[in-house]
């Protein structure tokens, strides 16, 4: 959140204009367009998950028009990577959408990265000018190490529950039971913690709600109108040192 935008690839890979803009249903109908179906399943649909997620309907809404640009930024540039779009729903789950996201024992920002994993992938880490608090560099390293477990697994819940539990521990037991891909719904691969499972329904759950907002009762803000993020306009990207 990838096969949502109308329009050829190079149309998509042009510069942008300085005044262009995006509405929220050029972005959710990229993001609905292009998950699969069977992401909601009927058990997703009538889950606790958006149940959590929703407390007030009118609120929630004008939460998502709050989170329209780094949401479309964020679908944007899963689709151009070719990554499953649930991949995109994962700031949601993680923060949110909430840039400056900080949790006990290290994960920050957007995509809710450790400091090795934002290392990794060539984020600096640590005081203002960490990496994991820009939208646009968080989400380059986070896209970059979901590549990789697409990649690795072909399968994009095996690489939600990897992103969750750290790819290294969920090979490890798949190995050791002789599985190539995780089932949430079997708790297979065993040994992982309760929160991995509830990673992938909390995604279903969020699936569900992108195909059929209204069967929550919420409105989306298709009609609000937003200038797209653009590195040099990321408020929050770190600025060069120039040596100093």
């Amino acid at each position: 959140m990838l096969l949502g935008i109308a329009g050829s690839s190079a149309a998509q890979d042009a510069p942008k204009p300085a005044a262009f803009q995006r509405s929220g249903q050029d972005v959710f109908l990229r993001i609905s367009g292009a998950l699969d179906p069977a992401s909601c399943t009927e058990a997703a649909a009538s889950s606790r998950w958006m149940k959590d997620y929703i407390h007030d309907t009118g609120r929630f809404g004008q939460q998502l028009s709050v989170m329209l640009p780094i949401l479309d930024h964020v679908s944007y540039q899963a689709q151009k990577r070719g990554l499953p779009m649930e991949y995109a729903l994962i700031p949601f789950v993680e923060s949110r959408f909430q840039p400056k996201a900080v949790a006990k024992g290290g994960p920050t920002g957007l995509w809710q990265l450790m400091p090795e994993t934002g290392r990794h992938y060539g984020l600096r880490i640590g005081g203002k000018k960490d990496g994991r608090l820009s939208v646009i560099q968080s989400t380059d390293a986070a896209l970059s190490y979901l590549q990789k477990l697409q990649n690795m697994f072909g399968d994009w819940q095996t690489g939600i529950m990897a992103y969750n539990a750290g790819d290294s521990r969920l090979r490890g037991s798949l190995r050791r039971q002789g599985l190539d891909k995780a089932d949430a719904d079997r708790r297979l691969p065993t040994g992982l913690a309760p929160h991995t499972y509830a990673y992938v329904k909390k995604i279903q759950a969020l699936s569900c709600f992108m195909f059929n907002p209204a069967s929550f009762g919420v409105t989306l803000p298709n009609e609000t109108v937003f200038t797209p993020l653009e590195i040099d306009t990321d408020p929050l990207a770190p600025v060069p040192d120039n040596g100093n």
